[in-house]
């Protein structure tokens, strides 16, 4: 009569749907935490026979799944939580013999789809910004209508959005964020590809100046040593870099509009290395340092800062850089400096490319066969160094993303009060950025009319064609 009674309460239960769980004593459900749509969970009853009989169903608030029985004994049984159709939550389960309940083993919660996260034990590198708890951050770059629900799709994963840059001119906003102890690169980017539609995320690094520990640059390229080109018209060229001292005698008289993405926190290098990449662009000529494109408009963005006791631009504040850029519509961009590959770099990069941008970049000095950032990317020309003699210089990086090579060791440049020699290609890079100047300044361009104009007439070195070390050779000048 009493088991008749309690079957007759679990009935109304089951029929009522929101009604409190009744768990018939002796039976459980031997899951401590939740548990996967589709994972097999134990039951542990009594009587239960030793073969199936009935269903084992799940319920909560009116919906009623059956579970799938995989293995069947007098005390234990195995059951699947349903794939599809099952929603996040706590459900009951029971066992129905003919439509009757005849057992509750208890609750059963499914897991959503948010992660409890741990903390990380990851540290950040040397070439990486660090999150407030020590591990790195990472960037995403999405479009900017889809970065609330990219963000929302990761933070229900654990992951901390640490804060957001709007890069308007670019069409695109970089989530600052710090992955959770659980939740790999490769696990956030698969998240991020099941919510929108073409967004990166990749690790915060920071990307250092490429320079080395000395006139020659001019003649080596094909200008008049004694001679001086000032650009038929004025051109725009930007510049990210570290600040730049417009005061000094190689810069006076020039054209330098400068802005800083820098926060009131960050501590500013030096003006050294920006000064002197400026000087080969655009110097008056003082003191034999010369630019290779006088009468440019330089647009410079201090992107550097001092982070215990390194000089690094992180990619956030080059991002935000090349935005102001755009904004600006500076087609022309130098950038000397170099770091490791990275896929949300890549992704505003290529946002740069699509707005018409043509970004020359330094190979790097780390003198080996790697693709390094910015340079490596397709969108970007790679720039090498070679001495007088055209011999490579020996740190300079190589790869197929090579494309020429330029004057670059102990060229002549803007340093300390007056003008000095410096090596690294860092300071090759401005001399190709200057000739693309002189071609924007005769026409229109792109980067593929550059590519082309400048592969045309570069000087081979090396093995025939282009190669791996000076790309398509030594860049030449087509005159002012």
């Amino acid at each position: 009569m009493m088991f008749r009674l309690a079957s007759l309460v679990f009935v109304a239960a089951l029929l009522l749907g929101d009604a409190a769980f009744a768990q018939t004593r002796g039976f459980s459900v031997a899951a401590r935490d939740c548990v996967k749509p589709g994972a097999q969970v134990t039951l542990n009853g009594a009587g239960l026979g030793t073969a199936p009989v009935g269903e084992i169903m799940m319920r909560s608030r009116g919906a009623r799944l059956d579970m799938q029985v995989t293995s069947w004994s007098d005390r234990r049984l195995r059951a699947r939580v349903p794939s599809r159709r099952v929603k996040a939550g706590e459900y009951e389960v029971v066992w129905v013999r003919t439509g009757r309940v005849v057992a509750s083993f208890g609750a059963l919660e499914v897991c959503g789809n948010t992660r409890t996260a741990r903390p990380s034990t990851e540290r950040a590198g040397k070439d990486e910004v660090a999150a407030p708890n020590g591990a790195p951050e990472y960037v995403v770059s999405v479009s900017q209508g889809q970065a609330a629900a990219a963000a929302n799709a990761l933070q229900a994963q654990g992951v901390q959005v640490l804060r957001t840059r709007q890069l308007n001119a670019l069409g695109r906003t970089l989530l600052i964020v710090s992955l959770p102890g659980n939740l790999s690169r490769t696990q956030a980017q698969a998240i991020l590809n099941g919510t929108v539609n073409g967004a990166q995320i990749d690790v915060h690094n920071i990307y250092g100046f490429v320079a080395g520990p000395r006139v020659y640059a001019a003649q080596a390229i094909g200008d008049d040593p004694g001679g001086v080109c000032r650009l038929r018209r004025a051109v725009a060229v930007g510049v990210i870099d570290g600040p730049v001292n417009p005061g000094h005698s190689a810069l006076k008289g020039t054209r330098i509009t400068r802005t800083s993405v820098l926060g009131q926190r960050d501590r500013t290098p030096s003006a050294a290395h920006g000064t002197a990449v400026v000087s080969l662009i655009s110097g008056n000529g003082s003191g034999e340092v010369q630019g290779f494109a006088m009468g440019a408009n330089v647009f410079a963005v201090s992107a550097f800062t001092v982070r215990k006791g390194q000089t690094g631009a992180t990619l956030e504040h080059v991002a935000a850089a090349l935005d102001w850029l755009a904004g600006k519509r500076v087609q022309i961009v130098n950038m000397s400096f170099a770091g490791r590959p990275n896929s949300a770099f890549r992704d505003v990069l290529a946002a740069g490319a699509r707005r018409g941008m043509v970004m020359i970049a330094a190979a790097g000095n780390d003198g080996k066969a790697v693709a390094a950032y910015p340079a490596g990317a397709p969108e970007v020309i790679a720039v090498t160094a070679v001495d007088a003699r055209g011999k490579l210089y020996r740190k300079a990086n190589r790869g197929k993303h090579i494309e020429f090579a330029a004057p670059g060791v102990d060229v002549y440049t803007a340093k300390g009060n007056k003008g000095g020699y410096q090596s690294g290609t860092s300071f090759s890079t401005p001399i190709v950025t200057a000739l693309v100047a002189r071609q924007a300044a005769k026409g229109r361009v792109s980067a593929k009319s550059v590519r082309a104009a400048l592969a045309k007439r570069a000087s081979d070195l090396g093995s025939k064609g282009r190669d791996q070390n000076y790309g398509w050779g030594l860049v030449q000048s087509s005159g002012c």
